[in-house]
């Protein structure tokens, strides 16, 4: 078993302290990116709604304006 001073303990300690500090920057970090990415997917989400609910709009158009033109071919 070793004996380890006090001094050399504070050291250790002090080195710990300081990986723990940058460890917790870099994890900062992270969340703030990832806190970029959930509002940016947020994002994509709705507006791909949009798209679809504006395609059904169109679908439903498109499609009653050639059943008016059809019967307007047929009567003629």
């Amino acid at each position: 078993m070793s004996n380890i001073s006090d001094k050399d303990m504070y050291l250790i300690l002090g080195r710990l302290e300081g990986k723990l500090d940058s460890l917790m920057v870099v994890t900062e970090k992270q969340w703030d990116t990832i806190e970029k990415h959930d509002t940016r997917i947020k994002k994509l989400e709705k507006d791909r709604h949009m798209v679809y609910g504006a395609a059904a709009v169109l679908g439903v158009i498109g499609s009653i304006v050639i059943w008016v033109i059809s019967n307007f071919v047929r009567s003629t």
